[in-house]
């Protein structure tokens, strides 16, 4: 094929995949796909399951062919940006290493937990929580830190998950707002996480959204509160709170909100509120599906 007359458009890269292959190469694997087909050959915590071994070897097969750079044909503008972008990342917490010392010991425990190679990175994370209160900040950082969400970046958009693990582990009640603002953002086994992260800080946690999920206008908050809220299903304040809600005319025509509500009653049975809570399941103003939620969770008494 002769690149010199043909436009990048003209190239066979059949869809968005294959250009998601060259910016993954080029983010992790130095531009190189001998050291990208060596990794997929095995399972690894970068594998992108939406990339076929036979996608890569096609495409290097291609770029072989050409004796030209594909990712220099295809990718431009905001790709190239993102790519770079991982590079100089790489290269900053990479740089760390070269002179450690004291005043970098956090960033360095943070880097380690960033750049490891293991699905649950048991010793970086036993390190990090080892420091307890000290290290709260950095891993608060990294959690919020939304670039570390793309899979793109050093850590493969898994970092702030991991640090959200450990803020759990240490259980240090700064981490409560960032936590509970990231409720939502990745998906069910990163919320899995986040939660049990809020249950392990314990009161303080419990606290903050009793007072969130009782708060006024209703939003999108007032739900992540009373999901969280679930994990705290046994304690008696909560069952209360989630239940007297339940009474107010305009959580009640909020289904959704209503629904996770009813989920944090699961124990209401061992409370005075029992008798109360049965009769909704046959009041006739209430959502047919939240009806049919608490004649649910009263099967499981």
């Amino acid at each position: 094929m002769d690149i010199q007359n043909n436009k990048p458009e003209d190239l066979p890269i059949t869809d968005s995949i294959d250009q998601a292959i060259l910016m993954h190469r080029d983010a992790h694997f130095g531009g190189h796909f001998d050291f990208m087909l060596e990794y997929y050959k095995t399972p690894h915590k970068g594998i992108c399951e939406d990339f076929s071994l036979e996608k890569i070897i096609a495409l290097a097969d291609l770029e072989r062919e050409l004796k030209t750079n594909l990712a220099s044909l295809v990718l431009s503008g905001p790709d190239a940006e993102k790519v770079a972008k991982s590079r100089a990342a790489y290269k900053t917490l990479r740089s760390l290493y070269e002179r450690p010392t004291k005043e970098k010991k956090y960033a360095l425990l943070i880097a380690d937990l960033i750049l490891s190679e293991e699905e649950y990175p048991q010793k970086e994370i036993e390190a990090i929580v080892a420091e307890k209160e000290a290290i709260v900040r950095s891993l608060i950082a990294l959690l919020r830190a939304e670039e570390y969400y793309d899979p793109l970046m050093p850590g493969y958009g898994k970092a702030p998950i991991l640090a959200a693990k450990a803020l759990g582990l240490i259980g240090d009640k700064r981490a409560i707002i960032a936590l509970f603002e990231t409720l939502g953002e990745g998906d069910f086994f990163d919320e899995t996480i986040e939660l049990e992260a809020l249950k392990s800080i314990g009161e303080p946690a419990k606290d903050f959204l009793l007072n969130v999920v009782k708060s006024r206008p209703l939003n999108s908050d007032n739900e992540k509160a009373a999901i969280a809220l679930i994990q705290f299903k046994d304690d008696f304040d909560v069952i209360k709170t989630c239940f007297l809600l339940l009474q107010e005319d305009d959580v009640r025509k909020n289904a959704i909100f209503a629904t996770y509500l009813v989920m944090a009653c699961e124990h209401i049975n061992k409370t005075e509120f029992k008798d109360v809570f049965i009769k909704m399941a046959d009041d006739a103003t209430l959502d047919k599906m939240l009806r049919l939620d608490i004649k649910s969770l009263m099967k499981e008494w």
